[in-house]
């Protein structure tokens, strides 16, 4: 049963002994194998190894068979380069479905780091209408179309761009969520809106597009401004209050037009400031003496300071601030 073995690794153009190979010698059918891999999570399909890595069928046999290698799905063959992870699993499913199949919905915003979307349970991948590959934990939909500038690669996998992702979650996501990750990523990306509404000139019978047109159509003015979760889901918790019109960003200057602070929401016809503090830097010792600093300034001047946590944000302070608001 050696001689085989040692008779294909050299037509594969591996090594016939075991022990350091010499300087000039070929890599082995392994090297080539993981170099391959190396780019795609250790996974490779057997189309790859065969056309690009040059690996014969006998040997992937041959590797699978003494466990070397596993075929978590068929034609996939998963290297044991890498540790198990939820993106080899999505790279396992992309190499399966083909070049023109991209992780799409939930997986793609996870890919992305949309606002609070965890790791999906079921792998999301889009592929052109008619084809219906079957996949365990993995759900296919279909598109009649998907243009170049429409898909990117995160991570190394491929996958659909954060305006076509929210297109995509429009049909599926409630108008609440939908606004809370419009609004997130247009503070990360203030060419989003652009982007969205070409796609969506594009896409005139995409379920879901008027949805996501109604929902960036009611986002404050501003809100690409906005400078951390805690501010959307703030300015998101406002709105459902039914707070009066508002000011994003407001830059609070001092008598002789000098700039104090710019500050996260303001009413200035009443005088009135607002500011949301997250924990990651407000809580630092230097971050609150320079808040105290800061607001005393802006109390002296006549401004009415409230500040609100994370933890306020469904508690009675935010809503009575609200009710004081509207009671003028």
């Amino acid at each position: 049963m050696v001689e085989p073995l040692v008779h294909n690794q050299a037509a594969d153009g591996g090594v016939a002994h075991a022990g350091a190979r010499d300087a000039g010698a070929m890599p082995t059918v392994d090297e080539r194998a993981q170099e391959f891999g190396r780019e795609q999570y250790g996974r490779v399909t057997r189309r790859q190894l065969r056309e690009q890595a040059g690996v014969s069928d006998w040997t992937i046999r041959h590797r699978l068979t003494g466990a070397s290698w596993n075929e978590p799905h068929p034609g996939v063959i998963d290297l044991r380069t890498h540790t198990s992870s939820w993106r080899g699993q999505v790279m396992e499913v992309l190499l399966l479905a083909g070049d023109d199949a991209w992780a799409s919905h939930r997986t793609a915003a996870h890919l992305h780091q949309f606002l609070d979307v965890q790791r999906p349970d079921r792998i999301e991948v889009v592929v052109p209408r008619g084809r219906n590959p079957r996949i365990r934990s993995t759900r296919f939909r279909t598109t009649s179309s998907i243009g170049a500038d429409e898909v990117t690669e995160v991570h190394r996998l491929r996958c659909t761009t954060p305006a076509r992702t929210l297109l995509d979650l429009a049909s599926c996501t409630a108008p609440r969520e939908l606004e809370r990750l419009l609004a997130d990523r247009l503070r990360r990306d203030r060419g989003l809106l652009d982007e969205l509404l070409a796609l969506a000139d594009r896409h005139r019978h995409v379920p879901g597009r008027r949805r996501l047109l109604d929902v960036a159509a009611r986002l404050p003015s501003g809100s690409e401004k906005l400078g951390s979760p805690l501010e959307v889901a703030g300015v998101q918790r406002l709105r459902r209050l039914g707070a009066p019109p508002f000011v994003l960003q407001f830059v609070v200057r001092g008598p002789g037009g000098e700039r104090i602070k710019r500050v996260d929401v303001a009413w200035p016809e009443r005088m009135t400031l607002l500011e949301f503090d997250g924990a990651a830097y407000h809580d630092l010792s230097a971050a609150r003496r320079e808040d105290a600093r800061v607001r005393d300034r802006m109390r002296a001047l006549g401004w009415h300071v409230e500040v609100a946590r994370r933890a306020d944000l469904d508690g009675p302070a935010l809503a009575g601030f609200v009710r004081r608001l509207r009671a003028g």
